[in-house]
């Protein structure tokens, strides 16, 4: 921007260019012996002494204040034929140039905007400060590298000056849109409630893109005025699409209450309600991408859906219960399966002991030799030695009668081990009486 000639001069700093003109002449400068760029603002005083005290007390209080959402008054002079105000330089713009450009704000900006100006009041309000032109022309900001904005307040104090103060072209330097209802009927008694009002207005007019009672749309100062007074403001009309939490609503109502006795004007209290509906708004927007999980398989459901997944639809299906019972089921199956195995491994194993560990006896012992006509024997079952101790035996005593080899035997018969063979066999010496 090309430097800027003015007659009336500035001390210790460089005029870079001028930025705009409202209520005053705002001009960019650097200070010469740091080189930091600053802000000027310089405007004509027309008032009385107890008021350029005041404005002198307030100013001298904001240069003590550090904040990250306070704009730095860095120096105030009071005293030249052209008063003036230095700031630190803020490279982005003022909300009303935000507002400008896109029209409105969406209700995160807006939550964070509010969030970052109640900041701002508890820097002020405790040192006895009230604002009282409370604007989005004085509401400025700075881009961050994430996207977001930084909101910082400026020009505190001059508002004071304002009340009783023409511009160099005579019109009133109050901004009335902003105004809380009280400034119009005792100026001098507002408190810390008149920011309030107007911090409200601002939400109101961030989030609709206009403000609730407008000079434009009145008809005469009267008639505005008794909006201001006396009508509630009109119901707020969001763009579509967007969701207003209901704590935020809250805000708007109590703020823009008229009687400041009732109206909201607790900076922990806003700080709640403003917490409050930053989580609300979270949700709603979860709530609206959060999408149905997607089934292995299709179910009739009770919404239409845009894109299914399979063409076969079944019939309503409840899918917990199925998924439960098909659970167990499976682990039903598992086990009656596993129990099938246990047995027949534990049957196999005690046939293959048995096998090992003892030789079955179904040699069928006939009772007493004076009763049976005929021993039983079984020569197919016994050890090998065994069966060579009695072929040996048969073939000596040829003149025995023959012994019966039993068939019917059942193959429960009680197995028992090899019996010594000394005494298993029937005497062949004895006969049949």
């Amino acid at each position: 921007m090309p430097t800027v000639s003015f007659n009336t001069h500035f001390p210790g700093y460089e005029i870079l260019g001028e930025l705009g003109r409202s209520n005053a002449r705002v001009l960019k400068a650097r200070h010469l012996e740091t080189g930091d760029l600053v802000a000027i603002k310089h405007f004509a005083l027309n008032t009385d002494a107890e008021t350029l005290r005041r404005f002198r007390f307030e100013s001298q209080l904001m240069t003590d204040i550090r904040h990250p959402n306070v704009v730095r008054v860095r120096e105030v002079q009071l005293d030249m034929p052209m008063p003036f105000i230095v700031m630190e330089w803020i490279e982005g713009g003022n909300l009303r140039t935000l507002l400008t450009e896109r029209g409105h704000l969406d209700v995160p900006t807006t939550i964070r905007l509010g969030l970052q100006m109640a900041e701002a009041f508890k820097a002020i309000h405790p040192k006895g400060i009230i604002h009282r032109d409370i604007k989005p022309e004085n509401i400025l900001y700075r881009p961050l590298p994430s996207g977001e904005l930084h909101f910082l307040l400026t020009d505190f104090g001059v508002a004071r000056l304002r009340e009783q103060s023409q511009t160099m072209t005579g019109q009133s330097l109050m901004t009335y849109e902003y105004a809380s209802p009280e400034q119009f009927d005792n100026p001098k008694g507002v408190d810390v409630a008149t920011d309030y009002y107007s911090l409200g207005v601002v939400f109101y007019e961030c989030l609709s893109g206009r403000v609730p009672f407008s000079m434009a749309d009145s008809t005469g100062m009267a008639t505005f005025m008794n909006q201001v007074l006396r009508t509630s403001p009109p119901d707020l009309q969001l763009t579509a699409g967007q969701y207003l939490p209901p704590s935020l609503d809250t805000i708007l109502r109590w703020t823009l209450t008229k009687n400041p006795a009732e109206r909201l004007s607790d900076v922990d209290e806003l700080t709640l309600l403003l917490g409050q509906a930053n989580v609300e708004q979270l949700q709603a927007s979860r709530t609206s991408e959060r999408r149905a999980p997607v089934s292995t398989r299709t179910v009739a459901a009770p919404v239409s859906v845009s894109q299914p997944q399979e063409t076969t639809y079944l019939p309503p299906v409840d899918d917990e219960p199925v998924a439960s019972s098909n659970w167990w089921a499976v682990v039903l199956g598992v086990v009656v399966v596993g129990v099938l195995i246990a047995l027949a491994v534990y049957y196999t194993n005690l046939r293959n002991m048995a096998n090992r560990k003892f030789v079955p006896d179904s040699t069928a012992t006939a009772g007493d030799s004076s009763e049976t006509p005929s021993v039983t024997n079984d020569t197919t079952t016994t050890s090998s030695d065994y069966l060579m101790e009695e072929s040996a035996r048969d073939s000596s005593e040829a003149d025995t009668p023959p012994v019966s080899t039993s068939t019917t035997e059942p193959a429960t018969t009680t197995v028992t081990t090899a019996p010594d063979s000394t005494n298993t066999v029937p005497d062949s010496t004895q006969t049949n009486n």
